[in-house]
Parts: structure tokens; sequence; C-alpha cells
């Protein structure tokens, strides 16, 4: 239910979303837009179909929300329907050529879409590279650079969109990371003390794993849990029940 409010919220904010339309694509009501939002900032919409992730937005409640859409996309579709009627609901977008783009759903997935009539070295990268949804398996991904090549062989209007590649540098590079970490604690394991010498005072294993974790991770969060003294029931645990 809260869904649905969501995506009714921002249909209803579309009315005044959009200010003009910078960019339309030729020959139909599908294809790639530049817009002019409200608040003065210019966003490209893809728009591919009336459901939910068919489309896409540069805005950055597009990239956060996980609902497959989002205000401007919802108001090139209302104007579409209110300047096309029943003929926009009999259009379909037909795909020329294949594409990557970064799927926002609950879990972010790279999304390989092949051209309406694909050639048979396509379909055979995406039966390499993809599940049957389309999307691009994750034990693939150290590959991309490779699978970008090959796709750019058969089809050289292919078309990336920045976004996948920033999502894939960044899953590579923690994967990397991960793996670093993994190195480094198995030396520790064996009494290899990885960050010794690099401190005056001497870590303790614990912290030197919690060091090894920190420094390998990326982005990660340092918290202490106070106890009050005669109780074994922590600060935070008290607070979350007062919630």
């Amino acid at each position: 239910m809260l869904i649905e409010e969501q995506i009714a919220a921002r249909q209803e904010r579309a009315r005044t979303a959009v200010l003009n339309l910078a960019a339309t694509p030729r020959g139909g009501a599908y294809g790639d837009y530049t817009v002019k939002a409200a608040s003065g900032k210019v966003y490209r919409v893809a728009l591919r179909g009336p459901g939910l992730f068919e489309n896409y937005c540069s805005c950055p409640d597009f990239a956060v929300n996980t609902l497959g859409t989002c205000k401007h996309i919802e108001a090139l579709l209302q104007r579409l329907r209110q300047r096309l009627g029943r003929r926009f609901d009999s259009q379909r977008y037909r795909r020329t050529r294949a594409s990557l783009s970064l799927h926002y759903g609950e879990n972010l997935a790279v999304r390989l879409r092949l051209p309406a009539q694909p050639a048979p070295g396509l379909q055979a990268v995406a039966a390499e590279y993809c599940d049957a949804e389309g999307l691009l398996r994750r034990e693939c991904f150290p590959r991309f650079a490779r699978l970008l090549e090959e796709l750019r062989k058969l089809d050289a209007t292919t078309v990336v969109y920045s976004d996948v590649l920033d999502f894939i540098d960044r899953e590579n590079e923690l994967a990397e990371e991960i793996e670093e970490e993994r190195r480094q604690v198995a030396r520790l394991e064996k009494g290899k003390l990885p960050l010794k010498g690099l401190l005056q005072v001497p870590l303790y294993p614990y912290q030197m794993r919690g060091a090894l974790f920190a420094a390998c991770r990326g982005r990660v969060v340092l918290a202490d849990v106070a106890r009050d003294a005669g109780t074994s029931e922590s600060t935070a645990s008290r607070a979350l029940k007062s919630c």
C-alpha cells in the first residue's frame, strides 16, 4: 500500500513538475527526452513504455526511491496521454540498438536490452553474460570491459548509461577491497600481523580485525555501546525500546 501511495504522490506532483521539453525524440512518443523541471534543473528521461521500471530519469529521486518511476517520468506520460489520447496506448517502443541500463529496484542491477530483431551474435553475448531476465550476472562484473567490447563490435550504436559505469566501478572496487581484507585476515590468523609497526601502541587482535574491516570496506560506521553501571542493558537498547 505504501508503494502505491508513493507512486500516486509522484503522479500528483507530476502536474507541475516539468516546465518544458528541451529535446524530444523523432518519429514517436517513446525515446529520449531532455526536460527542464520546475526547479530549473535539466534531466534526461528515457521513455520506453507506460509501466514501472521501463523508463529512466537522471533525477536524484529516481535513483533512490526504488519505485521504477518519478514525477518527471509521470509528467511525460501524462502529457503524452493528453496529446495522443488512445493512440498513445497503442504505441510501443521499438528498440533499434542494444543498451545497458541500471535497474533501480530494491536491489540495483545492470540490464542488457537487445534490439527488437537482435543478431545471433548479440543473443549469444546476452546468454553468456546475463540471466533469463536480461540482468548481468554478478560473477560477470569483473568482465564488464570485455562485455562492452563485444557489444560494440556487434552493435556500434550500443547505448551505455553513465550510471551503469559508476555502479560497476563501485561494485568491482568493493569486491577487490573485500578480497584484500580476506587476504590480510588470513595473515592475521596465522600470526602475521599486517599492521605491526604502524602504530606506537600495539592493537589487540580484535582491534586489528576492525581496522582491516574499516580500511577495506570503503564506508563504515564506527559505534560504541555505553552501559549503565549495575545493568547489562545498553543505552542504545533502552533508546530503541523508548521509540
